[in-house]
């Protein structure tokens, strides 16, 4: 075999080996990618939303608000008829106690501790969850009632 075929072979062998790891297969689905459509995902929705959302689901058991604030937080003034599970006490530990299958609306103060409490309940096979955007500060804010 001469040298230009053996470098002809070498050459054809890197190209089929090149494009199998760059993606050829257009086929394969990436198993790191979790943009499935069929995956449950948190909604964010803004208070306005969410006063409705709680209003349409008033007198359901299966809705459940969610608080994720401090206990101390929670009782200087909180939505009505939410429940406190503490973001910063197990939060994560204590999920097992709820039921996957209601619809959950977290909120917080600002936002920032219900957007990470909200991805914990679905990466934990929680289907329904919606985030109030902007927490108990933008609800206040919007002159909405709070309980106490």
């Amino acid at each position: 075999m001469s040298f230009k075929r053996s470098l002809t072979a070498v050459l054809a062998l890197c190209m089929v080996f090149t494009g199998t790891l760059t993606g050829c297969d257009t086929d394969r689905t990436d198993p790191l990618d979790n943009t499935d459509s069929n995956l449950p995902k948190v909604q964010d929705i803004s208070v306005d939303e969410a006063k409705d959302l709680i209003d349409r689901n008033t007198n359901s058991t299966e809705f459940v608000i969610l608080d994720v604030r401090t206990p101390s937080e929670y009782a200087q003034g909180h939505i009505a008829g939410a429940v406190n599970l503490d973001y910063y006490a197990s939060f994560e530990n204590s999920l097992f106690a709820l039921d996957k299958n209601k619809t959950y609306l977290v909120y917080c103060r600002s936002g920032n501790r219900s957007v990470s409490a909200s991805q914990l309940m679905v990466d934990n096979g929680f289907t329904s969850i919606y985030n109030m955007l902007g927490g108990i500060n933008v609800w206040i804010a919007n002159g909405l009632p709070l309980a106490t």
